[in-house]
């Protein structure tokens, strides 16, 4: 089996991410069909110029999603996996506004009026969304990234970020998180925060995070032998960090770098005996470039980067959405 695979290291999604996507769109268009065998993870590492561990969290991406089985012997084989049907929501879609712009003439609307009714009405829907606030509380920096990026892909909104500690030192909180319709923490933080702000209590939703399930296997597998070492911003994420290596069942010696207080020559000399490296989630918009070099240094020269990717769990996501949808939806929003 031969394909092409780009990967590009200014992009800040994670190169296990590009190339489980790119696969998967492969897959998805019939260039790799049911039954192919992919790449062993040795050669495509090898092909890509990336850590073996990489194509193995990649792999196990599309194992997930359902669009490879990985068979003890066989390696890791393309499945049947069904992707959303795109056509079938553009048909639903143009069935819709056929059906509105039917009703309409029969109103007697005609159709420059129809076009202006929907220009203006897409207009105001459009200022609507953009004037909804939604702002993330957290003990954290590493944290509200993921609030961030979680929610852009939902709600195609953005979202504040707002550190706990600043929140304890505001003279008021209730006047910070004013402007916001919608203010989301975790169960950790929430009585605090409904305390410190309580006149806008009503406004503070809790949701569930957790690694993800990618992140839980590199974890699970590291060995006593690895040398690990925890980059940070916050000693917070480094608590959390270690908390979930013991819960995995690594208890080696672990050596964390504050990013904060470093310098690239010192995070230098901290990867020079590690070969296991762990990162904050989306590091590659949060670190200096400097920083970057350093750690695509350590990767080309074999070292495993495990990007401790945290997440919004599922259900809380849903709950959001609707929870999003019903306030747009409220007469005279």
């Amino acid at each position: 089996m031969s394909f092409r695979l780009n990967i590009d290291s200014a992009s800040e999604a994670p190169i296990y991410r590009q190339i489980s996507e790119q696969i998967a769109g492969l897959i998805k268009n019939g260039r790799l069909v049911e039954g192919e065998h992919l790449p062993p993870e040795r050669e495509l590492a090898l092909r890509l110029r990336v850590a073996r561990g990489t194509v193995k969290k990649a792999y196990e991406a599309l194992v997930h999603q359902g669009c490879v089985v990985a068979a003890r012997g066989r390696g890791s084989v393309v499945a049947a996996c069904e992707f959303p049907d795109s056509a079938g929501r553009l048909e639903r879609a143009e069935q819709k506004i056929f059906e509105t712009i039917t009703a309409l003439e029969d109103l007697k609307f005609s159709h420059r009026e129809i076009t202006g009714l929907f220009s203006s009405i897409l207009a105001r829907r459009e200022e609507e969304i953009a004037g909804f606030a939604i702002a993330a509380v957290d003990c954290n920096p590493e944290a509200l990234g993921i609030y961030q990026k979680q929610l852009a892909m939902l709600t195609r909104m953005s979202t504040a970020r707002i550190l706990l500690s600043d929140l304890r030192e505001a003279s008021s909180a209730d006047v910070v998180l004013a402007p916001f319709d919608l203010i989301l923490t975790t169960a950790n933080h929430f009585e605090e925060l409904q305390k410190l702000a309580p006149v806008v209590a009503h406004k503070i939703v809790q949701v569930i995070v957790a690694p993800t399930q990618a992140t839980l296997i590199d974890l699970a597998r590291l060995e006593k032998t690895n040398v690990v070492g925890v980059v940070y911003q916050s000693g917070r994420f480094l608590e959390i960090i270690m908390g979930w290596l013991k819960k995995s069942g690594f208890h080696a010696q672990i050596q964390g770098f504050d990013v904060v207080r470093g310098s690239s020559e010192k995070l230098g000399e901290f990867v020079a005996d590690k070969n296991v490296l762990i990162l904050p989630p989306g590091y590659a918009a949060q670190l200096p470039s400097d920083y970057l070099g350093l750690i695509n240094r350590f990767r080309l020269d074999g070292g495993q980067l495990i990007d401790f990717d945290y997440q919004i769990e599922r259900g809380s996501l849903l709950y959001l959405e609707e929870l999003i949808k019903s306030s747009l939806n409220k007469p005279g929003k």
